[in-house]
């Protein structure tokens, strides 16, 4: 068995080049030794087998399909082909951000979901549309914070949302910065002292704005709710609490209320994840009645806002571990460095057990 400071990873950095930023803090933390490698240059697979990678750091793409696409095949090579361990796992970061696949994998996974249907073909989503119980909700098949997300309220809406999707355009995401984060003030004071960031930022929303989905849509069933569940499994660590409305939507709110999360919840939560072998996930879940849960986002990438902790129990933060049939709270800050430290460390475990 390696000792920790003795493995060497290999962080696969997207599009963006500060993405590999937390897994580098994490590595450093830990002693571990990395190279970042950009899964977006020409010589991206010399770069994997330029030296003797122990296993590979993954931060999938999530902001354009195309350069999720990119992501996906390359990983798929190091992870299927070249037989590399990679964490998260190809097939939590295949379905991150992939909401158009979503609905299949969680239907053929049997796994509960708000009702869903996509459509690729314009005439049957007509079909669907003048015949369907609004309010419905539209999400693009990319987009984080909801910032693809659009409530339906009635045909007219449904058939307007159509012909955009099946034109040239497409359906445009919400771009620019979260509100639920900072006012103008905050944005312009940000802006004056980094121009740089305003720079690349506005060059972010520039892209958002110019690459419209068309050709497909999904409608999701409206689920009534004051809220939505953020809960989380990294290893054998699990972590919940509630996302609250902002402007009518939990989904993307960043309002987060930390209450004492149900056991009933804690068993959905293990059960998903054990189902499909998740370690490294998020699951955003609707409560229609109390105790019944339905699956609306799985993330292997998530959002912590501003906390170093996702998750108090009367009034302490922790997680729950599953022991000898059991849930057991341990105290402590265990989602630092936006719970890549434990990441890491998950990582770590695995390749030390099967080394």
């Amino acid at each position: 068995m390696k000792k920790k400071n003795n493995i060497n990873v290999g962080i696969l950095q997207n599009e963006d080049p500060n993405s590999h930023q937390n897994w580098v803090e994490a590595c450093r933390k830990f002693g571990v030794n990395y190279t970042v490698i950009d899964l977006f240059a020409n010589d991206w697979l010399e770069q994997c087998q330029s030296q003797e990678f122990d296993f590979f750091l993954l931060r999938p793409s999530g902001t354009f399909e195309k350069d999720k696409k990119i992501y996906d095949e390359r990983t798929y090579i190091i992870n299927k082909v070249l037989g590399f361990s990679i964490y998260p796992t190809y097939e939590e970061c295949y379905i991150y951000e992939n909401k158009m696949m979503l609905r299949d994998y969680l239907k053929a996974s049997e796994i509960p979901h708000p009702k869903t249907e996509v459509f690729y073909k314009k005439n049957e989503a007509i079909h669907y549309a003048q015949k369907a119980d609004y309010p419905l909700v539209a999400k693009t098949n990319i987009g984080a914070s909801s910032s693809g997300v659009r409530v339906l309220n009635d045909k007219a809406q449904g058939l307007g949302y159509i012909n955009k999707a099946f034109s040239k355009k497409g359906i445009k995401r919400k771009y620019g910065p979260s509100r639920v984060l900072g006012g103008p003030s905050s944005w312009i004071k940000k802006s004056i002292n980094s121009p740089q960031l305003l720079k690349k930022k506005l060059k972010k929303y520039f892209s958002i704005y110019s690459n419209g989905e068309s050709g497909k849509v999904l409608f999701q069933e409206f689920i009534p709710h004051d809220y939505e569940w953020r809960a989380v499994k990294i290893g054998e660590s699990y972590f919940a609490h509630k996302k609250t409305l902002y402007k009518g939507k939990a989904s993307g709110s960043k309002n987060i209320k930390f209450v004492n999360p149900p056991i009933a919840l804690l068993d959905f939560i293990r059960e998903v994840c054990e189902k499909r072998n998740f370690n490294f996930m998020s699951l955003d879940l609707f409560e229609p009645e109390p105790g019944v849960f339905l699956v609306n986002e799985l993330q292997t990438i998530f959002g912590q806002g501003k906390y170093n902790h996702i998750m108090e129990v009367d009034g302490e933060p922790g997680r729950y571990m599953y022991k000898n049939g059991k849930w057991i709270f341990e105290k402590g800050m265990f989602n630092v460095n936006a719970s890549y430290n434990l990441r890491l460390e998950v990582a770590l475990n695995f390749f030390n057990q099967n080394s």
